[in-house]
């Protein structure tokens, strides 16, 4: 069909809830695109720009799509701070995993019911200057070279999206602060923490939340992209009572958009497992200015009903079908996306989560090029 917006243009007015000439598409796509191409790791497995060169002919083999979740290979920490715990990551090849499975991670405590203290008495950021280092055997030093190797390519890489006129909407990422020490915590202990200490939790929570929101100016700053990734997963009614997500998770996700979008800071949650009863909770953040980034488990049709006049939705071809469907049945899913979830406009077509590894490049393509075929439906 003919286009008559840039990407840009279209990624916006989808995010403002304005008309456009069709739905945008942003895949997230990173170990697809790395095993269509492993020709390219060969000799540079230490060399991490063969992802990213990798990601680059995957835009292109693909026929192209209207934003890039993140550049580079990593996603941009202009310094040794980051909003995430340190875990331990199982890649492909390593302990008997095939190198056509995915990264995985292998969730350890490493954080002690004695961090809580930390935090409540020192923020998230002082906290972990000594945090980093126990975990990881790592000096901040050695941290800040690792992330500074990381940004520059990073920045590089975000040079090269610029000149093809490609957006990007991430340039700065955190991760809930429920989310975070449920990781460090581990998921279990993490929820004992809640009934055997709810006072102590609640404190921790609020304390993370006024560095969190300094990392991110710094980093949207530092990478001139107004956006940030904000990871939710482990608050939603999959996991948790909402009596639970309003007393704990809630207020801090609200004053973190509240705070970034007055700051001019766009809002991509993404929002693994299931939140379909989370859903109305998400009309008393701001208007126009984030993204409710769905994994194919909450229900985006249900999700259009609640929010279609309040937040754009980004989803969601399920991974499922991606791997074991039919082009066919890709394409009947996602006209069914764009006729009622991209009616009126605030809807980008997405995968659910990541494409997975073993996604059907067929099926792929699909997807990219279903909004570029499919006639959009306009609203009267």
């Amino acid at each position: 069909m003919r286009e008559a917006m840039n990407s840009e243009e279209r990624l916006m007015a989808a995010v403002h809830l304005k008309p456009y000439d069709r739905p945008p598409v942003v895949p997230i796509i990173s170990q697809f695109a790395m095993k269509q191409n492993r020709e390219m790791s060969k000799g540079r497995e230490a060399d991490p720009w063969w992802i990213v060169e990798a990601l680059r002919k995957n835009f292109d083999d693909l026929g192209g799509y209207d934003g890039k979740i993140t550049a580079g290979y990593n996603w941009p920490f202009s310094s040794w701070r980051q909003n995430s715990p340190l875990g331990k990551s199982v890649n492909p090849g390593e302990r008997g995993i095939s190198q056509d499975f995915s990264t995985q991670y292998e969730e350890l405590e490493i954080m002690t019911v004695q961090d809580y203290d930390t935090i409540i008495a020192k923020g998230w950021n002082k906290f972990c200057e000594q945090y980093f280092p126990r975990v990881s055997g790592l000096s901040l030093e050695q941290i800040e070279q690792s992330n500074r190797q990381a940004f520059d390519i990073w920045m590089e890489d975000a040079k090269y999206w610029r000149s093809r006129k490609i957006p990007i909407i991430a340039g700065a990422l955190i991760v809930s602060c429920e989310m975070t020490l449920s990781l460090g915590r581990t998921f279990p202990q993490f929820t004992m923490d809640l009934h055997r200490m709810p006072d102590k939790v609640q404190a921790a929570l609020e304390a993370m939340v006024p560095d969190f929101i300094e990392n991110v100016l710094r980093d949207t700053q530092a990478t001139g992209v107004p956006w940030v990734h904000i990871s939710l997963e482990r608050g939603s009614a999959a996991y948790y009572s909402l009596k639970t997500f309003e007393r704990f998770f809630f207020p801090q996700l609200k004053k973190i958009v509240e705070t970034l979008t007055a700051n001019g800071i766009y809002c991509w949650l993404h929002m693994d497992t299931n939140w379909t009863k989370n859903l109305p909770y998400l009309r008393d953040i701001p208007k126009g200015k984030c993204i409710c980034n769905t994994d194919s488990i909450t229900d985006i049709f249900k999700a259009k009903e609640i929010l279609g006049d309040h937040m754009c939705l980004m989803g969601d071809v399920p991974p499922s079908l991606q791997s074991l469907g039919t082009k066919a049945e890709v394409e009947a899913y996602c006209e069914k996306l764009i006729r009622l979830v991209g009616k009126g406009g605030g809807y980008i077509m997405c995968s659910g989560c990541e494409v997975p590894i073993d996604a059907r490049f067929e099926n792929v393509k699909a997807m990219i090029d279903s909004v570029k075929n499919y006639p959009y439906p306009r609203s009267k």
